[in-house]
């Protein structure tokens, strides 16, 4: 099976962005809109994005499978995020309209508890071995699905971990042009992202069903799906 990724962090705009001083459509009582231009950033050009080739962002939630107890576990996101104080104070300098990335933080004291064994994503910057915050004021980060799970029920129905399996969407081996929903080792998934989609899982976009279903995937083989849903219908 090809590998399906490894992305750790949210994909930044490709297009350079700018601050318009009028009301947010999205946010209520955000005084001003951040808008894409046309104009490509610096990062998009350095990384060849003229020869990327584009794939659907997938509407689920994000998995990742890395070691646990000496053993391969499928994670769950779960970002840090700022106490109710922080975020106070990081609003109030967003909205007076400056970067982001000037914010002061405190990390020992700004931020809400997370379990033990969260492990913050890769790639993230560190200061004096502390994860920073990206720019919206969120630690991304990891913490393990245990069996039985009442709080990650939907991750834990899709693994094994007495057989270490996933279920995975992943293309036949016969017939590429086909889909299959199969048990795959997690070994064979170590240090990749998936995509958590079925049931209960962002209004399930790719496969409406009376009946519940869960699965792992990639961003290629959920498009796929959910054309082929949208055909059989």
């Amino acid at each position: 099976m090809s590998r399906l990724g490894a992305v750790q962090r949210k994909v930044p705009c490709l297009f350079v962005t700018q601050v318009k001083e009028e009301p947010s459509a999205k946010r209520e009582r955000q005084p001003f809109k951040v808008l894409a231009t046309e104009t490509l950033t610096r990062k998009a050009i350095d990384a060849d994005i003229y020869n990327a080739i584009p794939t659907e962002k997938v509407d689920g939630t994000c998995c990742y499978v890395t070691t646990y107890k000496g053993r391969p576990y499928l994670w769950a996101r779960l970002d840090r995020k700022p106490n109710k104080q922080a975020e106070k104070r990081f609003k109030k300098f967003l909205y007076s309209l400056r970067d982001s990335k000037e914010f002061i933080w405190n990390i020992e004291e700004d931020f809400k508890y997370v379990p033990e064994c969260w492990i913050p994503a890769k790639e993230i910057q560190h200061s004096n071995g502390n994860p920073l915050p990206d720019e919206n004021g969120h630690i991304p980060g990891w913490v393990p699905v245990e069996k039985n799970s009442k709080q990650y029920c939907w991750h834990s129905s899709v693994v094994n971990y007495e057989a270490e399996v996933a279920l995975v969407l992943k293309h036949r081996a016969d017939d590429p042009g086909l889909l299959e929903i199969s048990p795959v080792p997690l070994s064979n998934l170590l240090e990749q992202t998936l995509e958590l989609i079925g049931t209960n899982i962002n209004a399930n976009p790719y496969a409406p069903s009376p009946s519940s279903w869960f699965v792992l995937a990639n961003c290629r083989d959920a498009s796929e799906f959910s054309a082929s849903c949208c055909q059989l219908d």
